[in-house]
């Protein structure tokens, strides 16, 4: 069995379509999950980490940048002018917050067994477009699971955005953590 078909089979069978009341099976579905619980301040945020890299040497809970209050936008698109639309144009964030008046931009990225897109080049070009904003706190996670955490997936394009985009903050963050601090608030 594949990890991502592993991680998959973990998907809590809360996780669900408030519409339809089908599990979700996908990114773009866990995605928009995230953003509706979010919405409906189902998440505990004090209790879903943030790791930073090199994974596991430290982490802090999410609620330092993610506010309930700031709203999580699905496929926002980064919008590019003539000078940055080969390098982040029609690129959409899986999941974007921010707000002017906490000055915090928040892109996550989520992976769940599934490579970076443009030749490998997605993490570093959001990181771009991050430190290109006018925003003081930006904040780029990348949302995984452990299985592939543990595996090494995803930390060397974290790791080179920590070392060539200056003034962004990259942390890993784990679904599990975002299963639990649901089912902790008694939402499931």
């Amino acid at each position: 069995m594949t990890t991502k078909r592993k991680f998959i089979q973990s998907i809590p069978n809360e996780m669900v379509d408030p519409i339809t009341g089908l599990k979700a099976s996908n990114e773009t579905e866990l995605s928009s999950l995230l953003a509706y619980h979010h919405a409906n301040s189902s998440i505990d945020w004090g209790s879903v980490n943030l790791y930073s890299i090199p994974y596991l040497s430290d982490k802090l809970c999410s609620s330092e940048y993610i506010n309930c209050s700031t709203p999580f936008y699905c496929e926002y698109p980064l919008f590019s002018d003539s000078e940055t639309v080969d390098i982040w144009g029609q690129m959409p964030a899986d999941l974007l917050s921010f707000s002017k008046s906490e000055n915090t931009i928040v892109l996550i990225e989520n992976k769940i067994g599934s490579k970076f897109t443009s030749a490998a080049t997605q993490l570093i070009r959001q990181a771009k477009f991050l430190e290109k904003s006018g925003f003081k706190n930006k904040i780029l996670i990348v949302l995984t699971s452990e299985l592939f955490l543990s595996k090494g997936w995803y930390l060397s394009e974290m790791q080179n955005v920590i070392d060539n985009v200056e003034g962004v903050k990259v942390f890993a963050m784990k679904w599990e953590d975002i299963f639990n601090a649901i089912e902790s608030k008694g939402i499931n």
